[in-house]
């Protein structure tokens, strides 16, 4: 198969994903997002086999890192949000406070996990990692804004 079939095949199958789901609601749509973002990354990185042995786990580990960040954030920041009015200042410190050590914690983790992976492969390949995460999202984002404005 040509990248170019590769590409034409993976953007069909997320167009359909996000046609027929709530765009990742579902755990089960999530898990299929994330098969696409496998599929889209092997590619864009040309991973070998052996490549993927050693990128897959440590990227799965940041991402259950971040995605456990994010719960704690959600919990304990945002979820509070909706009572800002009645809250003192002395609270609404507290809750900025978490937030930003949150923040930072969630910069600390990206930061080592791209360390992490130029020792693992390179600065150029880090970098590459980089973009095709940022094509990525970008690319669920036109697909959802696409989708979106087809229902109207």
């Amino acid at each position: 198969m040509t990248t170019r079939t590769l590409r034409t095949s993976f953007l069909a199958c997320l167009g359909f994903l996000l046609v027929t789901t709530a765009f990742g609601q579902d755990p089960d749509d999530r898990e299929k997002i994330k098969a696409l973002k496998v599929a889209f990354f092997t590619e864009r990185l040309s991973l070998s086999p052996e490549e993927a042995s050693v990128f897959w786990p440590l990227y799965n580990q940041y991402e259950e890192e971040r995605e456990a960040l994010r719960d704690r954030q959600r919990s304990e920041v945002r979820n509070r949000l909706e009572s800002l009015g009645s809250i003192p200042e002395t609270e609404a410190r507290k809750i900025l406070d978490r937030y930003l050590a949150l923040e930072a914690q969630e910069e600390e983790a990206e930061r080592k996990f791209y360390q992490k992976m130029a020792d693992q492969f390179s600065a150029t390949r880090t970098l590459e990692l980089f973009k095709a995460e940022h094509d990525f999202r970008r690319r669920l984002l036109e697909e959802y804004r696409k989708r979106k404005g087809n229902r109207r």
